[in-house]
């Protein structure tokens, strides 16, 4: 049984973003709670922060969600990661306040290679922070999951006025075929290919996917799970992704 929210539109918050993955929000007692837009979203989310738990992936890291019914809907909630005087950075944020252009926009001509190292040594020079950890984690569980939505809006940095340090992983809901008819995934960023963005950047990945743990999971819950999200985590779990 999921868990049932009421709460009325006092807490609503308006998102004017253009990402696929938008969905009606509400926060309150600093906690956010997120309608499916497609179907699916609140499961995705629930499952993407399951399988970083089962692989003993660092709390602080991830951000976690669970699949509730939000005034009779399906959705989900999370608790806020943001910090009293935190603001969250996106990549492209970050690249319009010094560059005055779209990130997207200037690595689109570059070879894979030189778009991604680009970024890494512009972010590293703005803000001391190297996102080499941060990418190569977020990259493998993309592609286990097949997250359509990790574009420069949905990377980035933490700064609380003084220092910045890495975001954790969230908004995972435009994964797991979520609102896609085609039934091929594409990912976003760098690359359209998930195979690519995590094997450029996999040696230097701390998460190890638990395949045993999170195939044990699934045949536990199998009842509750949805057979697209099942399949796609059968079928990515067979490949060689980082694991142990």
């Amino acid at each position: 049984m999921l868990q049932e929210i009421t709460i009325d539109d006092r807490y609503a918050i308006a998102d004017k973003g253009t990402s696929d993955g938008t969905q009606i929000k509400y926060f309150r007692n600093n906690t956010w709670y997120k309608l499916d837009r497609y179907g699916g979203e609140g499961e995705a989310e629930a499952l993407a922060s399951t399988i970083l738990t089962l692989s003993g992936y660092p709390k602080k890291k991830y951000v976690t969600y669970s699949q509730v019914l939000i005034n009779g809907r399906p959705g989900c909630s999370c608790r806020n990661f943001l910090r009293k005087d935190d603001q969250f950075v996106t990549l492209y944020r970050l690249y319009m306040n010094y560059c005055g252009r779209d990130l997207s926009a200037a690595i689109q001509k570059m070879d894979y290679d030189d778009g991604i190292e680009y970024v890494l040594s512009f972010v590293l020079k703005q803000t001391g922070i190297d996102l080499h950890e941060y990418l190569a984690d977020t990259f493998i569980l993309d592609e286990l999951i097949l997250n359509e939505d990790r574009h420069f809006n949905n990377l980035g940095l933490l700064f609380d006025g003084d220092a910045f340090r890495t975001a954790p992983i969230f908004d995972n809901g435009k994964s797991l075929l979520v609102g896609n008819k085609t039934g091929k995934a594409y990912a976003k960023a760098f690359s359209g290919s998930f195979s690519l963005n995590r094997a450029y950047l996999q040696d230097y990945a701390s998460l190890k996917l638990n395949r045993q743990a999170i195939n044990t999971y699934l045949d536990e819950h199998r009842s509750e799970i949805s057979r697209r999200a099942l399949g796609v985590l059968n079928k990515n779990l067979q490949k060689p992704l980082n694991s142990h």
